[in-house]
């Protein structure tokens, strides 16, 4: 007599089909997973910049502004030479208003390599901004430098609103694409 199933040599289908099929599942994840990206260099970076801020000796509390007047916590601080006027001594800071992660540091890494000098980088999540826009206070060569950082990157340069008022002296750039 013949028996109605044959001996088969190997593993069964359904059992290749289904490593298969959890395969596919993992590397689909995997493959999601980098899309989203992770800034953890970026993120590593701003906390050794903050924890070498706070180590730092100052040399006076009187020259600290106010606790209200701090930048979000989300900002990083580094130390730079006091402005003597020429543009490329103002203080920049460059604040994301986007979605986009890394899109501050970015931008702050092409005014850098221009020999501008780049004490933050941060987010600003206070009010959404339409466009980039560079923002110019009253301190020497801060409105010289802001004219020539909008000529640089392409956008506009405005004296700065009140609601800047806490992100110290200089030029600050608002990102948003």
């Amino acid at each position: 007599m013949s028996s109605p199933n044959p001996e088969s040599s190997g593993p069964p289908l359904r059992a290749l089909a289904m490593v298969l099929i959890s395969l596919a599942i993992l590397f689909a994840a995997i493959g999601a997973l980098s899309l989203t990206g992770s800034d953890e260099t970026e993120e590593s970076a701003a906390q050794a910049t903050t924890s070498a801020a706070q180590q730092a000796p100052t040399s006076s509390a009187a020259a600290r502004p106010p606790a209200a007047a701090q930048p979000p916590a989300s900002a990083t601080r580094t130390s730079a030479p006091t402005p003597t006027g020429e543009p490329t001594d103002v203080e920049v800071r460059v604040l994301n208003n986007s979605n986009v992660s890394g899109l501050a540091a970015g931008t702050a890494a092409t005014l850098t390599a221009e020999g501008w000098n780049v004490a933050e980088t941060g987010n600003f999540n206070e009010s959404q901004i339409a466009q980039t826009t560079i923002y110019y206070d009253t301190s020497p060569g801060a409105q010289a430098a802001a004219q020539q950082i909008s000529t640089q990157l392409g956008v506009a340069a405005f004296p700065r609103p009140t609601t800047l008022s806490s992100f110290g002296e200089g030029v600050i750039v608002v990102v948003t694409e």
